[in-house]
């Protein structure tokens, strides 16, 4: 019998056949909202799988990269070539399927990543394209597409101090007084070309990841969600000297935070409507920033400092 996984990440109980890079849970801390099981390989072909579509993706070449499918009780998500992830109707207890000869280190990949987030979007949570991490008490979370710098910010943060409350996946709980975020990945993926913040990771805090990026385990934070003080949307430049923040007020925010789905290529109706509200409600009570940040490698040392005077000079951060 296959060994069973706990994790507690993004506010969930996570029970997985599959090792994930995300916070370990307590043997007996409650039923799991997730269930994630390794099934027999087969095909994956590039079709919809059957039932109606709830979200779909491309590439620029017409290449379809993933679908997501509701029939009935059923639910899929596709990764043609790769995997089918098959469950009941919110992803909630979920068997994979591989594609003869698929990575697995991939699949395990995408599970924490887009699975947990398409999970978490069935059940009209709003989860964001974004890292975060902790700093005086709070979150402070960039939000972007892939390339813009998030993992990279809260990499460079954490060099300095900070804490990784999460990579790529948000999740955003809105029904408190103030807007919390829960703590989700434990490690950032970077790009290649970030390698100089690993330079001085221990060996066992930096790994190869299968989609080819650059795995680091900083300090991370656990447990509780977190006050978010703020999101910053980086604007990476080779051309500035120093750091620009701007707070955007709120029709722009709103304008930004749409721009930046964390599923992308999502088409049922109830989930964009309750995402556009919540992300309406979001910028009402959370400041969001446009940042310019000077960029490398070589990252400057003066970058963090300069961001983070720039946010906390316009009353963030001040807790």
């Amino acid at each position: 019998m296959s060994t069973m996984n706990r994790y507690h990440a993004h506010g969930l109980i996570i029970c997985s056949e599959i090792e994930l890079a995300l916070p370990p849970g307590l043997p007996a801390s409650g039923a799991p909202d997730l269930t994630l099981r390794c099934g027999a390989d087969r095909p994956v072909p590039s079709d919809d799988p059957p039932g109606t579509r709830l979200a779909t993706w491309s590439s620029a070449d017409g290449r379809v990269r993933y679908s997501l499918a509701r029939d009935g009780d059923a639910a899929v998500l596709r990764y043609p070539g790769l995997c089918d992830f098959a469950g009941d109707v919110d992803l909630a207890d979920v068997t994979v399927h591989p594609h003869p000869g698929a990575d697995p280190g991939l699949v395990a990949v995408l599970a924490a990543g887009a699975l947990v987030a398409m999970h978490l979007k069935l059940r009209h949570e709003l989860v964001m394209h974004a890292s975060a991490v902790r700093l005086d008490g709070a979150a402070l979370a960039f939000v972007g597409a892939s390339g813009m710098g998030k993992s990279t910010l809260a990499a460079l943060l954490c060099n300095n101090g900070c804490e990784l409350v999460t990579d790529d996946v948000l999740r955003v709980d809105l029904t408190a007084p103030v807007a919390r975020v829960y703590p989700g990945a434990v490690e950032s993926r970077l790009r290649t070309n970030a390698r100089q913040l690993a330079d001085t990771a221990a060996s066992d805090a930096v790994r190869r990841t299968a989609d080819g990026r650059l795995a680091l385990r900083p300090r991370a934070c656990a447990g509780e969600p977190l006050p978010l003080s703020a999101c910053v949307v980086p604007r990476p430049t080779r051309k500035a000297v120093d750091v620009s923040v701007r707070r955007l007020h709120n029709t722009q925010a709103l304008l930004r935070m749409l721009q930046f789905p964390r599923v992308v290529g999502w088409s049922e109706p109830a989930s964009t409507a309750h995402e556009f509200q919540a992300l309406a409600d979001l910028v009402e009570t959370v400041p969001i920033f446009e940042a310019s940040v000077p960029w490398g490698p070589p990252f400057r040392p003066d970058v963090v400092s300069g961001l983070l005077d720039a946010v906390v000079g316009v009353g963030v951060g001040q807790r």
